[in-house]
């Protein structure tokens, strides 16, 4: 029996929320999932710097960011699609391009999906949120059911959500085809890397695809503490 299945049968319901490795040290250093709209530019090992702009998936205008969890443990098929917007450096003109299947995947790196009990955290099922029939709920769930996902499995949060209220971590091994796996060594690591930015204030915790000498250099040129926990990581 699956673990989702055994913790549906008994009763305990997990929801989580899925990023990636571009942006787990980020979050670990913040202590808390913001809700969109929040996220700090990242760097990629291979395109530099890449930023992100939640009002281009919605306005924001019916109903206040939020913090988005799913039921499902899979990858949501919408966030393995991406629009990417190239900005010419001369003109400062910027255009939109579709990327090219699988780009969203190796962009986003190695997929991470972090699961909280519904009991210890204030979320509420996106059906019972107001902005559910909302014009731009409205085009969120159509544009969900579009990629094959259900949007009646999402719950969604109001306020930045605890990552020290976390049961569980799943991490795929692969970029390309991302399958995650549940990791609980890494949730002990990914705990004591909060706890201790919370205590140390300033650490610096470096992204998993960066060295240990090049995270050593840049936390020595930022003048600030590194913190590496990397035994529960799952790698290829």
């Amino acid at each position: 029996m699956g673990q989702a299945k055994r913790r549906r049968e008994e009763g305990v319901r997990v929801v989580y929320h899925h990023t990636s490795t571009l942006r787990t040290n980020l979050l670990w250093m913040s202590g808390v999932i913001q809700v969109e709209g929040q996220s700090e530019g990242v760097i990629h090992p291979d395109l530099g710097e890449i930023l992100t702009d939640a009002t281009l998936r919605r306005p924001m205008r019916d109903f206040p960011p939020l913090v988005w969890f799913t039921r499902q443990i899979v990858v949501p098929r919408c966030l393995q699609q991406s629009t990417m917007m190239l900005r010419d450096k001369g003109t400062g003109e910027v255009r939109a391009i579709e990327a090219p299947h699988g780009a969203a995947n190796a962009i986003a790196l190695n997929r991470v999906a972090l699961g909280f009990p519904v009991s210890s955290i204030p979320v509420v099922p996106w059906q019972q949120h107001l902005g559910y029939s909302t014009a731009e709920g409205r085009d969120l769930n159509e544009s969900a059911r579009a990629a094959g996902d259900d949007p009646n499995d999402w719950w969604v949060a109001e306020a930045p959500v605890d990552l020290l209220q976390m049961s569980e971590i799943w991490i795929s091994p692969s970029i390309a085809n991302p399958k995650l796996k549940r990791s609980d060594p890494y949730l002990l690591d990914v705990r004591r890397m909060v706890t201790l930015c919370r205590t140390v204030p300033g650490s610096f915790i470096p992204p998993s695809w960066m060295t240990e000498a090049q995270a050593a250099r840049l936390g020595a040129r930022a003048g600030s503490p590194v913190v590496q926990f990397r035994g529960g990581l799952v790698r290829d």
